[in-house]
């Protein structure tokens, strides 16, 4: 049997076979491609546009709302401790009113005394300790550092505060007021500052809103009759110093502001964005702690009249009154009602007779009558120290 031999060259003389080519995306796959991409991102960008511009008007409402808050905060916090530390009166040495807890209340600012920072651990009345601060505003204005209230032309202190051991009371004067952002471009547009003492002013807020017509602060005070009444903005403001004594009857501060930011609409047009923040405080160490002491002077009694009648033959002078504010609310440190008389055009002397507190309203009668003289009656409110309110006083009255 003949064997056969491969041949190595075989393979070299078989034919090459033909190699399979992938075919790529013609010129139309491309464009349509590219087409359905141009119309997916143009059907995406308004939308992710959109959101942004929702998502940047929400932070300015947010914005808008912690601004108000912060200012309206910020005032709210330290009102609270209204009067801590501060000194009563002390004629003896030339300090004939107690120190104010209430300096100034006007629609656009606020100043009280309060003892707020420390800088030692020795005052421990004071709210906050801050070793850092200076020591001289820690303590009651010194009259060689008497400041301008603000949005007033008034100095402020008249007497140098001490109290029973003659060193400086620890309670600060704390200043609040706003002012119209002149960089702004708009009227209603205010700034919110901060002084405390005759320190450094600091800017608590910017683009706070208060509308024409309004005011960024309003109050309620109690009357004579006790009840808690809106103080008309015809009388703001209202000073430590006003012979009417409305600064010791003021019980709460209600503060109204708009925190405003500007940003765009979802038209990328122009817009404003504002909260409106509105709330109450009550000053607790201003009577409405309820407590029965002696405190601040007395509120004036009740409007005096007195007439001449006659019962049963028998002529006498008839003095009514009301209450005070102070006897059955506010301090409630009201003891007894001071009734003076004097000739028409003289001075109150003596009082002719004292009035116990029974919640009002009063009369006291004069029997001693001097014939053809004419009689003014006065009446004043007494607490436990004794101080008294100022006098208010009656029409004249002829004696028969």
């Amino acid at each position: 049997m003949r064997l056969m031999k491969s041949n190595p060259l075989a393979p070299l003389c078989t034919a090459a076979r033909p190699t399979r080519v992938r075919a790529g995306f013609t010129l139309g796959e491309l464009l349509l491609s590219i087409t359905i991409t141009i119309a997916v991102f143009s059907a995406a960008v308004p939308f992710f546009t959109l959101q942004m511009r929702q998502l940047q008007q929400n932070l300015g409402r947010s914005d808008a709302q912690m601004t108000g808050r912060f200012a309206q905060n910020t005032i709210d916090r330290e009102l609270r401790n209204i009067g801590i530390g501060t000194t009563g009166m002390d004629p003896a040495n030339g300090i004939p009113r107690n120190q104010p807890k209430i300096v100034q209340a006007g629609p656009f600012s606020v100043t009280f005394n309060t003892d707020l920072i420390a800088a030692d651990t020795v005052d421990i009345k004071a709210v906050y300790y801050d070793p850092n601060v200076p020591l001289a505003l820690t303590t009651a204005l010194a009259s060689v550092g008497a400041i301008t209230l603000p949005v007033t032309g008034v100095s402020y202190p008249d007497y140098v505060y001490r109290d029973g051991n003659g060193a400086l009371s620890l309670a600060e004067t704390i200043s609040y007021w706003a002012t119209v952002d002149s960089t702004s471009g708009f009227a209603d547009e205010f700034i919110l500052f901060k002084r405390t003492n005759n320190g450094p002013v600091s800017v608590v807020a910017r683009g706070v809103r208060v509308p024409a017509g309004q005011s960024l602060f309003s109050y309620r005070r109690v009357n004579a009759a006790g009840n808690i009444i809106v103080v008309p903005s015809a009388q703001l403001p209202i000073r430590w110093n006003d012979a009417s004594q409305l600064a010791d009857s003021i019980r709460t501060v209600t503060i109204s502001l708009r925190g405003i930011v500007r940003g765009y609409n979802l038209q990328n047009k122009p817009q404003t964005f504002e909260r409106e923040v509105t709330s109450q405080t009550s000053l607790a160490n201003i009577g409405l702690s309820q407590r029965n002491s002696c405190g601040d002077i007395p509120l004036d009694a009740g409007v005096p009249g007195a007439a001449l009648v006659n019962i049963l033959g028998v002529w006498r002078v008839q003095v009514t009154f009301g209450a005070s504010g102070d006897e059955a609310s506010g301090e409630r440190d009201v003891e007894r009602y001071a009734v003076f008389r004097r000739p028409l055009g003289g001075s109150f002397d003596e009082p002719v007779a004292a009035v116990g507190k029974s919640g009002g309203p009063y009369m006291w009668e004069d029997f001693n009558l001097d014939s053809g003289n004419i009689y003014e009656y006065g009446v004043a409110a007494q607490d436990c120290s004794p101080a008294n309110s100022s006098i208010r006083t009656t029409a004249a009255v002829l004696h028969p």
